[in-house]
């Protein structure tokens, strides 16, 4: 009986609170070739409220990383539920810009444009990607696949 108090409270807290206009995306991966990157984005979708419902909407995201960097702007599919994503979806275009020593042995200082893939189910996220070479002196990385896993929201 004392725990049924502070659970009625707070389920009732959660049914009052409103959903904020924009879902944010945070997560950090190991990945390549960028090694390890954290994640920082926003999809133009109303976060969920406690009973949750399939949503869509835009996606833009930033991936600062070891060896590299990302920007990807594309669409995002999710369920949720309890005011945060259960399992989503997206696809995005994205260049990838290197600075640092990458998984693959990229060399610096080179641009590529690609698609990527990402899903999340609870707080796992995986993610793939092609980039074709567009800026740079590296003859030898004409195409890029990439993949990771990590950890988010």
């Amino acid at each position: 009986m004392r725990t049924a108090l502070p659970l009625l409270t707070l389920l009732f807290s959660a049914g009052l609170a409103r959903p904020l206009p924009f879902t944010p995306t945070v997560s950090l991966q190991v990945t390549t070739p960028q090694i390890v990157n954290a994640s920082f984005g926003i999809a133009t979708m109303k976060s969920s409220s406690i009973w949750g419902a399939p949503r869509t909407g835009l996606v833009f995201r930033v991936e600062p990383g070891l060896g590299g960097g990302k920007l990807h702007a594309g669409g995002r599919f999710a369920f949720s539920m309890f005011f945060t994503d259960i399992f989503y979806t997206e696809l995005t275009a994205a260049v990838m810009r290197t600075w640092g020593k990458t998984w693959g042995h990229l060399e610096r200082n080179q641009t590529y444009a690609g698609a990527e893939l990402r899903m999340r189910v609870h707080l796992v996220t995986g993610t793939m990607g092609c980039y074709r070479h567009v800026y740079g002196s590296d003859e030898n990385h004409n195409w890029v696949l990439s993949a990771g896993i990590g950890l988010g929201l």
